[in-house]
């Protein structure tokens, strides 16, 4: 078993998404930024329990999010920078941790496979 710490900062910049998300959809009186504010902060849930499925899918979703943002930043939404950010941070967070526990993965197999010496 690995120790490793899950990665803290995508869970509080998810969460904090998430209450983004909820707060637009009270705003708004919008059930699909409902849906997406209780998806950020069950992500922000499975990360932190740092379930593998959970991170393989804020990942995916992270970047879509990500690349919408900076669409809607570059057609002129000032506001779409904050969330472009978050993402960017989200995604950098998430794959450093994926690097490390492939690190860590790749170095107990090595361990595993090499022959006992005398």
């Amino acid at each position: 078993m690995l120790k490793l710490k899950p990665p803290r900062l995508a869970t509080y910049l998810l969460t904090i998404n998430g209450i983004l998300h909820l707060g637009y959809a009270y705003y708004w009186s919008s059930v699909t930024y409902l849906f997406f504010g209780l998806l950020n902060l069950v992500l922000a849930y499975g990360v932190g329990r740092e379930n593998r499925r959970a991170i393989k899918v804020a990942l995916a979703y992270i970047a879509m999010e990500f690349f919408f943002a900076l669409f809607y930043l570059i057609s002129g939404n000032i506001y779409s920078a904050v969330d472009a950010a978050i993402s960017f941070f989200i995604m950098h967070d998430l794959l450093s941790y994926i690097e490390l526990v492939y690190k860590e993965e790749k170095e107990a197999e090595e361990r595993e496979e090499r022959p006992e010496s005398d």
